[in-house]
C-alpha cells in the first residue's frame, strides 16, 4: 500500500514540476499575501500634510504655526490663503487645512476666536488619521497654555497679596489707650478687626473674579471642524467609486482570460482559425462581448451606488466614462495578455488572481497608500487601478474634472495601448 502512495506522490511532484507555474503560484502567492498584508494593512496614516491659513498674524499664531512645524506626525506644507487651502484639499495635495482666526490666543474666550479645521472626507482613512492626530495636538497645546496661565495667576495672586494689620502693633495704639476707657477700646479694636477683614474679603473675591476672566470657557476652546466632501465620514461614500474600478478590472482581466482560453480547451479556437476571419478580426470579435458585458456592469454599479447607497456624484457623467472606458480597454489588454500566456482555465485563474489581488491590497481601494512603506508604496505604482481610484472618488464626492488629472489619465491610456498591444502581438503569435 504505502508503495503505491509513495508511487503516487512521486506522480504528483513530477507533475507539479512541469508544471511551473502553478508551482511558482503555490510558493509565491502565500508569501505575496504576507508581505502585502503586513505592510498594506495599516489604516494609521505616519504624516499628515498641513496647510495653515493665518489670519490672526500676531505671537500666539506664529507660536502654534512654530509648534505644528516641530510635529513630527505634521508636515507643513505652507502658509496659504483660504481659496488655496480649500483648493489643495481638493487636489490632494493636503489632508488638513488649520484656519487661525482675526484676533487669536493660545486660550481663545470667543467662539470668533477658536480654530477651524478642514479635512478631506473623500480620503476615510486619511480623514480619520487626521482628526485624531490634530485633536492630540491641539489638546496638548491647550493644557500647556492653561498651565501656563495658571502659574502666572497664582505669581499675580502671591505678589498682589493684601496684609492683614494688627492694630495693637502700630505707631497710633499707644495714643488709642490714653485717649479711650478700656471697653471703648475693646469695642473699637473690635469695629477695626471686623472693617479690614471685610476688605480682604472684597479685595480676594474681585482677583478671584479677575482670574475667572482671564480663564476662557472650555467649550469655546473647541475647535471648528469641517469634513468636506464627506461630511459624515460614511466607509459607503468611499467604498463605492472604488467599487467600480474593481468591478471592471474584475470582469474583464477574469472573464476575458478564462473565455478565451477555455475556447483553447475545447478546440474551437484553432476551428475559429480555418474560417475567413483574420486574426485581428478574430481578437477584437472575442474582447466585444466582454467589453460589452463591463459596461453594463459600470453603470449598474454607478447606479446602484448612487440609488441604493445614496452616494453622491458630484461631476460630470461623459468625462467620466470616457476615463472609466480607457481604463477598460487596459483592463481588457491584462486580461487577453494572460490567456496568451496559459495552457488552461487553472492557469488563467490562477495568473489572473496574481494580478487582481496585489490591485485589491495595494492600489489604496482599501488600505491607504500614505500609511504604506515606500517599497511597497512603488509597487502600486505599477498597477492600473491605483491611477484610476483617486480621478473615481474625485469625480464622485469633489466633483472633479477627471481631465485634470493629467499624469493619471496618461498613465491609464499608456497601459491600454501597451497591454492590448502586446497582448495582440502574443494573440496572433499563437494563432500562428
Amino acid at each position: 500500500m504505502w508503495r503505491r502512495i509513495g508511487a503516487l506522490i512521486q506522480k504528483e511532484f513530477i507533475q507539479m514540476r512541469r508544471d511551473r507555474r502553478t508551482l511558482a503560484m503555490m510558493v509565491m502567492l502565500p508569501v505575496l499575501w504576507l508581505v502585502a498584508f503586513g505592510y498594506a494593512v495599516n489604516f494609521d496614516i505616519e504624516t499628515i500634510q498641513v496647510d495653515v491659513v493665518d489670519h490672526a498674524d500676531n505671537g500666539d499664531s506664529r507660536e502654534l504655526i512654530r509648534q505644528i512645524r516641530n510635529q513630527e506626525d505634521f508636515s507643513l506644507t505652507g502658509i496659504v490663503s483660504t481659496t488655496e487651502g480649500r483648493e489643495d484639499l481638493k487636489q490632494g495635495s493636503t489632508d488638513v487645512v488649520i484656519t487661525i482666526p482675526a484676533g487669536y490666543s493660545g486660550l481663545p474666550r470667543k467662539k470668533e476666536e477658536t480654530l477651524r479645521v478642514q479635512v478631506d472626507g473623500s480620503r476615510l482613512f486619511t480623514a480619520q488619521s487626521a482628526l485624531r492626530k490634530v485633536n492630540e495636538f491641539l489638546l496638548d497645546e491647550q493644557k500647556e497654555n492653561m498651565n501656563r496661565l495658571q502659574d502666572e495667576m497664582e505669581k499675580s495672586l502671591q505678589e498682589g497679596k493684601t496684609a492683614t494689620v494688627d492694630l495693637s502693633q502700630t505707631p497710633v495704639w499707644p495714643h488709642l489707650e490714653q485717649m479711650m476707657p478700656p471697653q471703648a477700646l475693646e469695642r473699637f479694636q473690635s469695629e477695626w478687626a471686623k472693617g479690614m477683614e471685610r476688605q480682604v474679603k472684597e479685595s480676594i473675591e474681585k482677583r478671584v473674579e479677575r482670574v475667572k476672566e482671564q480663564f476662557p470657557d472650555p467649550e469655546q476652546m473647541k475647535p471648528e471642524v469641517d469634513v468636506l466632501y464627506n461630511p459624515d465620514i460614511r466607509s459607503v461614500h468611499y467604498m463605492i467609486p472604488g467599487l467600480v474600478g474593481l468591478v471592471l478590472i474584475f470582469i474583464t482581466t477574469l472573464m476575458t482570460a478564462l473565455g478565451i482560453v477555455r475556447e483553447k480547451e475545447r478546440g474551437t479556437l484553432e476551428q475559429l482559425v480555418v474560417t475567413p476571419l483574420r486574426s485581428f478580426e478574430l481578437m477584437v470579435g472575442k474582447l466585444i462581448p466582454y467589453f460589452l458585458i463591463a459596461v453594463v456592469d459600470f453603470f449598474l454599479v454607478f447606479a446602484v451606488g448612487i440609488q441604493l447607497f445614496d452616494v453622491p456624484f458630484r461631476g460630470e457623467v461623459l468625462p467620466f466614462l470616457a476615463v472609466s472606458l480607457l481604463f477598460l480597454l487596459g483592463s481588457l489588454g491584462m486580461g487577453l495578455l494572460v490567456s496568451t500566456v496559459s495552457q488552461n482555465q487553472q492557469q488563467a485563474m490562477q495568473l489572473a488572481v496574481l494580478t487582481l489581488v496585489p490591485q485589491i491590497i495595494l492600489s489604496g481601494f482599501i488600505f491607504p497608500l500614505e500609511a504604506m512603506p515606500w517599497g511597497i508604496r512603488w509597487v502600486s505604482w505599477l498597477m492600473p487601478l491605483t491611477y484610476f481610484l483617486p480621478v473615481s472618488r474625485d469625480v464622485f464626492l469633489k466633483g472633479a474634472n477627471p481631465f485634470d488629472y493629467t499624469m493619471e489619465v496618461s498613465v491609464l491610456a499608456v497601459y491600454a495601448v501597451l497591454f492590448l498591444g502586446v497582448a495582440a502581438l502574443r494573440f496572433r503569435r499563437n494563432l500562428g
